[in-house]
């Protein structure tokens, strides 16, 4: 069986859509299923990234109309694929229904519900309120929906972690993560705010960081506290030993819960509000805000609140414990995709 995912790379290479497909792509590999990549040509193409994980990759034209990248799809899957996965913003049902001949099963991966569907199944990962009606007007009656983090597309070092997730029951090492590229140098503002605060740090940028130099020498600066990594593999790890996260929204809330790992968390985009918010409504993070509204000094305030209260930590780690089920839920995914294909 063939299987093709529509994506792009986001901020950097292995993020995002790029990402979740991924370990979509992994759960149908172990199912007999091969997976083509069709993605946008053009600085942060991540044909070497997936090669490198044993995926194939179709570059596609940069600048498409939706439907040239139809029809340019179309071409490249040619006679066509058993499941076709698009994961794109800009993408929608016209997209979709062109590509009916071209896929026996079409799937989409949205969390906006901005837009409708011509599909056969979707998947949104997200908390949402009213979410079992969310879509209601967006996809057909006899489109699946898989809704929640039951089917969160955690990366299989989550799946299976070297270190089993735990509740957290003091404050002394913290992780701080905000995304590959962190355009808004969130992390520099971090580390500065935290600098006299006498606690180990992991510290986690990606190749995309244009502030790297300064945070490696914020990093150097600490004495030995603070520990950088760039573009790490190993972030099931680093929270596993982490107490506390210092970070933005996104799909990391998943991992974060299913690890047990308190945070706290800004959105650096809009799309990160809703399930933030819904997040800290349920005591797994609290919520300072967004990150372009963040008065000066409120990690560090935030983070000595959570220092004054072990109860909070404790209740925060517990909540998150309870966010994601056991299991895989890209396996989830994969099985009823399988199911639907008979």
């Amino acid at each position: 069986m063939r299987a093709a995912f529509r994506a792009d790379a986001s901020a950097e290479i292995g993020s995002g859509h790029i990402m979740r497909c991924c370990t979509l792509a992994g759960a149908l590999r172990r199912r007999g299923v091969e997976s083509l990549f069709l993605c946008r040509a053009g600085p942060g193409h991540p044909g070497e990234w997936l090669a490198e994980r044993g995926f194939a990759a179709y570059s596609l034209p940069a600048d498409l109309t939706p439907a040239e990248d139809a029809a340019a799809c179309a071409v490249a899957l040619r006679p066509g694929v058993d499941f076709l996965v698009v994961d794109h913003y800009s993408l929608d049902q016209r997209w979709e229904r062109a590509m009916q001949g071209s896929a026996r099963i079409r799937m989409a991966i949205d969390d906006l519900a901005n837009r409708a569907h011509d599909c056969d199944l979707l998947l949104d990962q997200n908390l949402a309120p009213r979410a079992e009606s969310r879509y209601a007007e967006l996809v057909s009656s006899t489109c699946t929906q898989l809704l929640g983090p039951t089917y969160a597309l955690l990366r299989d070092e989550f799946q299976t972690p070297a270190a089993p997730p735990r509740l957290r029951e003091s404050v002394q090492h913290l992780l701080v993560s905000f995304g590959g590229s962190d355009p808004d140098n969130l992390t520099e503002q971090v580390l500065r705010e935290i600098e006299n605060i006498p606690l180990a740090a992991d510290v986690v940028i990606g190749n995309a960081n244009s502030h790297r130099s300064e945070i490696e020498r914020r990093c150097r600066a600490s004495a030995g506290r603070w520990t950088l990594h760039v573009q790490t593999s190993r972030m099931a790890e680093l929270m596993a030993r982490a107490d506390l996260a210092l970070g933005a929204g996104g799909s990391t809330h998943w991992e974060r819960c299913r690890m047990g790992l308190p945070a706290l968390v800004v959105a650096v985009a809009d799309n990160q509000i809703m399930p933030t918010q819904m997040l800290a409504d349920r005591g797994a993070c609290l919520y300072l805000g967004e990150s372009r509204a963040l008065p000066d000094g409120a990690w560090r305030a935030s983070l000595a609140q959570i220092q004054r209260a072990p109860d909070a930590l404790r209740n925060m780690s517990r909540a998150a414990l309870g966010i994601v089920p056991a299991g895989n839920g890209a396996d989830r995914v994969a099985a009823r995709l399988m199911e639907l294909a008979g």
